[in-house]
């Protein structure tokens, strides 16, 4: 196949993409692959720089062929030139990547691409959408309400989270990696979490947080039947928040694959697993995260449709542990795309 290899973007986390590109064309077999690089600034680039290249961002500074959109003949546009694209691989992780926006993008030049669609990616990206789908089908979730900037006081908030009680969680209901998000253990945190969370959305979530939770994960992928991996958890090195630092940076956090969990409660994880894959509409690939509390309730926390393909990432790892080599994963997931 002639493959777009899409990464990078105006996101938080356009490094993390970086990485997550470089994966995969490292492992990438017999396919034709154009690399298609969006600067910080939301530049278009064809570049042949090399995975390593691409890995340390490197690639910004070298050679590179700015793309233009004909709307006409719905193509990428490089040198004159329409660039043959059978699949997109858009592995660019945050906003404007893995919230619907790129993905109509490719809806609209009839490129047919990895990964949920425009719906799926939207509602799993917003996380009061999800809540609600979760909650159609009675997937349990932890205790949780929004609130909409300009319209909540922070002492409304308060009176609000008083009712279930410290600690919870303050998010923005669309970012991505943990950006904006600060666990509260009283009151007189609240006020900056809001704050925080207010700075990267204008609508935010507030939960109970469910204390020393196993963090449980699992990957799925497929169209209509979709198949799940093992499930993996999640060690972080910040003990209240797996974030951005725990996931990337820190290097310490660490993953147990296979997870460790009693059988009947693993099929448990891997059925609601498809449950809320198919609720949100998801196709092509999903990882799919949990929380499973002391006495062995499982809540869903929420559903990652572009996750990452690093080096460390779950999403792989996942179904590697289930026999399966990287270069067939991403064929597997092109084939998905395709057909």
């Amino acid at each position: 196949m002639k493959v777009a290899l899409i990464f990078g973007g105006k996101s938080t986390e356009y490094e993390v993409s970086c990485l997550s590109a470089a994966s995969i064309l490292s492992n990438i077999n017999g396919h034709e692959v154009t690399c298609i690089g969006i600067t910080k600034k939301g530049e278009w680039f064809v570049t042949e720089a090399s995975a390593d290249e691409i890995r340390s961002g490197k690639w910004v500074d070298l050679d590179k062929k700015p793309i233009s959109f004909d709307l006409t003949e719905k193509a990428f546009i490089c040198e004159g030139k329409k660039i043959e694209i059978d699949v997109a691989f858009p592995i660019v992780h945050g906003r404007n990547g893995e919230d619907g926006r790129l993905q109509g993008l490719l809806e609209m030049f009839e490129i047919k691409y990895v990964g949920p669609g425009v719906l799926g990616s939207a509602a799993c990206m917003d996380k009061i959408t999800a809540n609600r789908l979760f909650e159609s089908v009675g997937i349990a979730h932890a205790e949780w309400f929004e609130a909409i900037k300009g319209v909540e006081s922070v002492e409304q908030i308060s009176k609000k989270v008083e009712a279930f009680g410290y600690p919870v969680f303050v998010k923005p209901s669309n970012a991505g990696s943990s950006v904006g998000i600060t666990k509260c253990f009283d009151g007189s945190e609240l006020s900056a979490a809001v704050d925080l969370a207010f700075e990267n959305d204008s609508r935010i979530i507030i939960e109970k947080s469910i204390e020393e939770p196993w963090e449980i994960e699992v990957a799925v992928m497929g169209n209509e039947f979709p198949v799940t991996s093992c499930t993996g958890r999640v060690c972080s090195s910040n003990e209240e928040i797996y974030d951005y630092n725990a996931k990337y940076l820190s290097g310490t956090s660490k993953t147990l694959i296979p997870s460790g969990l009693d059988c009947d409660v693993e099929k448990e994880v891997k059925e609601l697993a498809v449950k809320a894959y198919k609720v949100c509409d998801c196709r092509g690939m999903s990882r799919v995260d949990f929380l499973i509390d002391k006495q062995g309730k499982i809540y869903i926390n929420e559903i990652n449709t572009l996750p990452g393909f690093t080096s460390i990432s779950m999403f792989p790892a996942l179904f590697i542990a289930t026999g399966m080599t990287y270069s067939e994963l991403i064929d597997k997931l092109l084939n998905y795309a395709a057909n």
